[in-house]
């Protein structure tokens, strides 16, 4: 080889090592944003998560020192922990009035007679109820594609490896992976009601001061909350029927574009099953729940899982 030839691959193999190195230095510097990014998410995660446990835990011991039976405790802790935490307000809220009482608290709950809570106590199911994080997706590596030995050498390293090897990493010593952080950022902080048959029935009307808030009350103000909705569901349908055809009528096919979609969003949910139903229609239009939920009964009827959703009265406590 000539000295010209010499001098050409020498300049090339340094060229190929430089851009080894800016390759190695662009997948560190990538993977440590995503590792600081998920870190302090999954601080966040746990600083949240402690919040919750710090509420079941105080809604627990208030509802002890109030001689609440042990197995309706434990039944709400493994069904349907935030049960815990609606119940042990509203017995507050009763106790400022100087309506509670042992009977009327235990009377609120009722566990069906096979209930078994494993022996656990209720610290440990508290712990259970409040995943640190939950687990992310297995992840697959990506599919290597054919490349010579000189691509593989020196081919940048994609996003995709990087995340994977990220992903796969544990952020914080211990069995909770890159992957279950990134699933837990928007996750719930305490677990929702069990799927499938329950075992326990809470009515928190049993705590409120009119005792005509029984089944029979209940029954009819569900069937006026329900029967508003429908109604409203129908004229806005109408509504939206009316202004699509003065935006197309105007040529304003942003408007009409935003009114198909807010169209379709309607009629998905008027496709949902009851429960579903009434759920989804009180988020697009509160204002008809909201004026039920600021009465004692109506706060005591949209409060009981047996008539509507739990997360139902979500929608109203974010707004107190």
């Amino acid at each position: 080889m000539g000295f010209f030839g010499r001098v050409a691959l020498g300049s090339a193999l340094g060229g190929l090592a430089k851009d080894m190195k800016e390759n190695r230095e662009y997948a560190r510097d990538k993977a440590e944003r995503v590792q600081d990014y998920l870190y302090q998410r999954g601080l966040e995660r746990r600083q949240e998560v402690n919040k919750t446990r710090n509420a079941l835990q105080n809604s627990v011991e208030y509802l002890q020192s109030k001689d609440m039976d042990s197995r309706s405790i434990n039944a709400m802790l493994m069904e349907n922990p935030k049960e815990i935490i609606r119940l042990a307000a509203a017995a507050q809220e009763a106790e400022e009035e100087g309506r509670l009482t042992k009977a009327i608290l235990n009377q609120a709950v009722q566990v069906a007679a096979d209930f078994d809570d494993q022996g656990m106590t209720p610290s440990e199911l508290i712990k259970k109820a409040t995943p640190d994080f939950v687990k992310g997706a297995d992840l697959k590596k990506p599919e290597e594609v054919e490349l010579n030995a000189l691509q593989k050498l020196f081919g940048r390293t994609s996003s995709q490896d990087i995340l994977y090897d990220v992903y796969s990493q544990s952020l914080f010593g211990d069995e909770a992976t890159g992957a279950d952080v990134a699933a837990s950022i928007s996750a719930p902080t305490i677990k929702g009601r069990k799927e499938g048959p329950s075992s326990i029935t809470v009515d928190l009307g049993a705590l409120a001061e009119d005792e005509r808030f029984d089944s029979t009350f209940k029954a009819k103000i569900s069937k006026d909350i329900t029967e508003q909705y429908d109604k409203w569901a129908e004229k806005e349908s109408e509504r939206l029927v009316d202004a699509l055809k003065k935006a197309k009528e105007n040529d304003d096919e942003d408007t009409a574009e935003l009114i198909l979609q807010q169209q379709q969003e309607l009629i998905d949910v008027l496709n949902l099953e009851a429960r579903q139903l009434y759920y989804e229609l009180m988020k697009m239009n509160p204002s008809i729940a909201q004026q039920y939920w600021e009465t004692q009964g109506g706060k005591a009827l949209l409060s009981d899982p047996n008539y509507f959703m739990p997360a139902t009265v979500d929608i109203f406590q974010s707004d107190e």
